[in-house]
Formats: structure tokens, sequence, C-alpha cells
């Protein structure tokens, strides 16, 4: 059952967010290097968050005031990250295609979603592959959810560029665009957490 990793790490990535937006840009940039330290970056990152959430889940499932304020953790650093990405000098494109690098490695290492993310997932697959299960399962599971990942860094990388090309749009304006989506979501989330 470890294999339902992939479609996990695909559906995880596969949303425009500022990870992917890095990773396109680094690829069309031909910063092949920098690209593949940025995804193993993501790699390792994504599978503590996996590995870390899937261990502790049940204690933060019975915690469920530190489980609250880790969502208003966050619902603030979502936006907090697109008052960033509005507020950046567009003038100059060399800062801009920087400030995405900065902003992707900040969201691989501290993602706001994944947390959450991955106890819904957690709580979903709890019943095929329990959170108990050997090291063995985990690896494996590890593993493949790393594949479904790197696949969807493959499609931004593949065919990424080519969608922004066809609309015609550049980094700054999809910056600005993610920027509002997450100040929405954000905001959203966060005055229903402090109303609720």
């Amino acid at each position: 059952m470890s294999i339902i990793g992939i479609p996990i790490g695909l559906y995880g990535y596969i949303f425009p967010g500022n990870i992917n937006l890095m990773v396109l840009d680094l690829y069309a940039s031909k910063k092949y290097r920098v690209l593949a330290s940025v995804l193993s970056l993501i790699i390792i990152f994504e599978s503590i968050y996996c590995l870390l959430t899937l261990l502790l889940l049940g204690g933060l499932k019975e915690n469920s005031a530190a489980f609250k304020w880790m969502e208003m953790g966050s619902f603030v650093l979502i936006t907090g990250m697109g008052i960033w990405m509005l507020l950046e000098s567009r003038k100059n494109k060399q800062a801009v295609q920087k400030n995405t690098l900065y902003r992707g490695i900040i969201s691989t290492i501290i993602h706001p979603q994944q947390i959450p993310f991955w106890l819904i997932i957690g709580v979903v697959i709890n019943p095929l592959m329990k959170f108990g299960m050997d090291v063995f399962t985990m690896a494996g599971f590890l593993i493949f959810n790393a594949v479904g990942t790197l696949l969807a860094m493959a499609v931004y990388m593949i065919f990424g560029n080519r969608i922004l090309q066809y609309f015609n749009l550049n980094l700054t304006v999809i910056n600005k665009a993610m920027g509002f989506v997450y100040i929405a979501v954000g905001g959203y989330s966060l005055v229903r957490f402090l109303v609720g």
C-alpha cells in the first residue's frame, strides 16, 4: 500500500505556489545545479513533514490546543507571504527572481500548508497503513511520496513554461496573482479561526 504515496505526493505539489514557481523559474533560467539542490531540499523537508506528522498525529489530535496554534501560525505565514509578494519592487526583474527563490526556499522549509495537509492525509490513510507502520513500510511510503512530489515538479518544469508563454504571463504577474490568493486564503482562514 506504500505506492499510494505517489498520488499523494503529486497532489500535494501540483497546485501553483511559491515552490512550483521557484522550480519553474530555476528550470527556465537553466540554473540546473541550484535546481538539483532545491529539489533535494524539497524532498528532504517533504519527507520530514510527512514522517513527523504521521508519527505524531495521534498526540496532536488529542492536544487540540496545540493543533489550533499550529493552524493559526500557518494562516499567519500564508498571509505574510502574500503581502510580501504584493509589496516587492516590480522594476527589477532580477530582484523578483531572487525573491521568488527566497520565498520558494522559505516555503520549502517552513511550509505552512504541509502540516494541515499531512494531518488530513494521515487521517485518510490511517485505515490503510496505520500510524504505527514498520520502518520498511514507512520508508517505502516516503520514497513513493518523493516520486510523486518529483512528478509534480516535472510537470512544472516541462509544461509550466509553455503554459506561461501561451498566456504571455511573466513572473511578476504570477507573483502578484499568487500574493492576492495567499492573502485571501490566509486572511479568510485566520478570521474564521479567530471568530470560530
